[in-house]
């Protein structure tokens, strides 16, 4: 059973959350807090399994690096992610059925999720974050394009890759400092430049649009961005070949040292 609340406005789109006992609820539009909720539970989740392994430095709770406790829990972010990513493909499965169910009129900018798409789109979003980690650019590059080809309004799929990457950075930040890798005096400037330049490169866009009242300045910033991140990646790859030896390049490096 379905329990609906109507609005009192005609007109005022209605946003569906399922909830734990499987009934869908009605409530007005605007922030999906109990999405936000289980999707920060989700960050929160790996960044503990995280600190809690350890890496080159130690574990808070004495796991050594390398044994079988710490690649314990090093698997466990996956088998925690995936039990995420099914309750959320409950409730996505669930909203498009009770908006068909009440004869909603899709957009071509909506996508009706069933059990393919939220099959398959998981799996190249998956697809995409391994891509990302092997060749060190960030997932949003992939997943931008992907969401537009799903039809995806550019501002929306914009919106979606920031808040993307607001997870995955930060769980690569408690990775990295986990290992010893975080250079505080490279890490402290970046991200004050990076967050300046996104509030820039936000106001920008926002301006960009207003002005040419069309929706294809997120889809040429992502290109260019696709652009100047491939050949920044040939680039740095063409250096370190003409600097060292390739059996120097393919030399796997300690996973426990201090300066793995």
């Amino acid at each position: 059973d379905c329990e609906l609340s109507e609005e009192d406005e005609p007109g005022v789109g209605v946003s569906r959350t399922l909830m734990g006992n499987g009934r869908v609820r009605a409530s007005g539009v605007g922030t999906p807090w109990f999405k936000v909720l289980l999707l920060s539970s989700c960050f929160l989740g790996c960044v503990v399994l995280t600190i809690l392994k350890g890496g080159g430095h130690g574990s808070v709770i004495g796991i050594e690096c390398g044994s079988a406790s710490f690649w314990l829990l090093s698997w466990a972010c996956i088998p925690w992610v995936i039990a995420f990513g099914v309750i959320f493909r409950r409730m996505l499965i669930a909203e498009t059925e009770v908006k068909e169910q009440d004869g909603h009129e899709f957009q071509s900018t909506d996508i009706r999720w069933d059990s393919k798409t939220t099959i398959r789109y998981p799996l190249l979003c998956t697809l995409a974050g391994i891509l990302a980690g092997l060749f060190g650019v960030g997932g949003g590059i992939v997943k931008g394009p992907l969401m537009l080809e799903m039809g995806v309004s550019p501002r929306v799929a914009a919106a979606t890759a920031a808040t993307m990457i607001l997870f995955t950075s930060g769980s690569a930040c408690v990775s990295f400092q986990v290992f010893g890798l975080l250079e505080p005096t490279y890490g402290q400037p970046y991200f004050v430049l990076g967050f300046g330049c996104t509030v820039l490169g936000q106001w920008v866009v926002n301006e960009w649009m207003q002005g040419a009242k069309r929706q294809s300045p997120p889809v040429l910033s992502i290109g260019v961005v696709m652009a100047l991140s491939t050949f920044l990646v040939l680039l740095q790859a063409a250096g370190d070949f003409e600097s060292k030896d390739f059996a120097e390049l393919i030399v796997p490096s300690d996973l426990c040292s201090d300066s793995a």
